[in-house]
C-alpha cells in the first residue's frame, strides 16, 4: 500500500466515524426531543369545569388540557378518574402526571402535593328553588334543623356545610348534576356548590331557567389550580410558563367565559 493510498484510507475511515457519530448524535436528540404524552388526570363530574355530553369530555378543564398541549408541544392524553381517586392516580399509582379537574387549593391538598399558579378565583354559593326564596333567601336561613342542605362529598361545598351549618340536615351527593337534580324533586331545599355551578345552572338575569335560582353571595374565596406531584419542578415551571401567557394574552378570560356566559360580578368576600 502507498503512502498515498493509507492516506486516502485514512481519511475516508476518519468520514465514516464522524458520519457515524453524528448519526448517533441525530438519534440522540431525536429521542430526547420526542414528545411524551402529557396524562391529564380529570373527573368530568363538574360541569361547566369538566363533564361529558355525548360520551365526549368537555368543558373549561378539557379546553385548557387541549390547549395546553399544544403550548407544550406535546400530546395530552385524559384519564378519566373518579375524583376521590385522583390523588392515588398521581402519587401512588402514577398513572397521570397533572390533575386538571376544578381543584381548589387547600392547606391539607398542599401538603401531598404541589400546585400551579391559581386560575381562576370562586367560591362555594346556593341554589335553591324559587318557591322557596322568601324562606331561604339569606344564607344564614339555611342553618336550622327543617332545611335539607345538600352538597358534593369531599370537596370543599362538603366542608364549608359541615362547618357552618351545624344544625341543618346535610346530604352528600357524587356531583353537581346529583345535587341540582334532588333540588327540583323536593328532596334537599337547597344545594351548597362552586359558583360555575350555580351561575351554569341559573344563568343570571338573563336565564330561562324558571324553577331554581342562585343565591349569589359567595360564601368562600377559592383558588382553582392544577396539581403535579411534589418535587416535579420541571412540569409545574412548564405550567406555570403557560399559564403566565395566557393570562398576559388573555386566553383564560376568552376559555372561562365561552363557558360561563353569565355576566360574572367580582366580590371581596371574607371566609366565613
Amino acid at each position: 500500500m502507498t503512502k498515498a493510498m493509507a492516506m486516502r484510507l485514512g481519511r475516508l475511515g476518519m468520514a465514516l466515524a464522524i458520519a457515524a457519530a453524528t448519526a448517533a448524535t441525530r438519534a440522540s436528540l431525536a429521542a430526547d426531543t420526542e414528545a411524551t404524552p402529557l396524562r391529564v388526570g380529570i373527573a368530568p363530574n363538574y360541569p361547566p369545569l369538566a363533564f361529558k355530553q355525548d360520551g365526549k369530555l368537555k368543558g373549561i378543564e378539557v379546553e385548557f388540557a387541549e390547549r395546553l398541549g399544544k403550548a407544550l408541544g406535546r400530546p395530552v392524553v385524559m384519564v378519566e378518574t373518579p375524583w376521590d381517586d385522583l390523588p392515588k392516580a398521581l402519587l401512588e399509582d402514577k398513572t397521570i402526571d397533572v390533575v386538571m379537574s376544578g381543584t381548589s387549593i387547600t392547606e391539607k391538598r398542599e401538603e401531598r402535593v404541589d400546585f400551579t399558579d391559581p386560575y381562576m378565583t370562586i367560591g362555594q354559593m346556593v341554589l335553591i328553588r324559587n318557591s322557596d326564596y322568601p324562606r331561604l333567601r339569606n344564607v344564614k336561613q339555611l342553618d336550622h334543623a327543617n332545611v335539607r342542605v345538600g352538597f358534593i362529598s369531599n370537596t370543599t361545598s362538603d366542608h364549608y356545610a359541615h362547618d357552618h351549618l351545624t344544625h341543618a340536615k346535610l346530604e352528600g351527593f357524587p356531583d353537581a348534576d346529583a345535587g341540582v337534580e334532588a333540588l327540583r324533586k323536593d328532596k334537599i331545599d337547597a344545594f351548597v356548590v362552586d359558583a360555575p355551578a350555580v351561575w351554569r345552572v341559573s344563568g343570571g338575569l338573563l336565564s330561562k331557567e324558571t324553577q331554581l335560582r342562585g343565591l349569589y353571595q359567595p360564601l368562600t374565596k377559592e383558588q382553582l389550580a392544577w396539581a403535579v406531584r411534589k418535587g416535579d419542578d420541571t412540569l409545574r415551571t412548564q405550567l406555570n410558563q403557560v399559564l403566565a401567557q395566557w393570562k398576559k394574552d388573555g386566553t383564560i378570560d376568552d376559555v372561562v367565559d365561552d363557558w360561563i356566559t353569565v355576566k360574572k360580578t367580582t366580590i371581596e368576600v371574607k371566609p366565613q
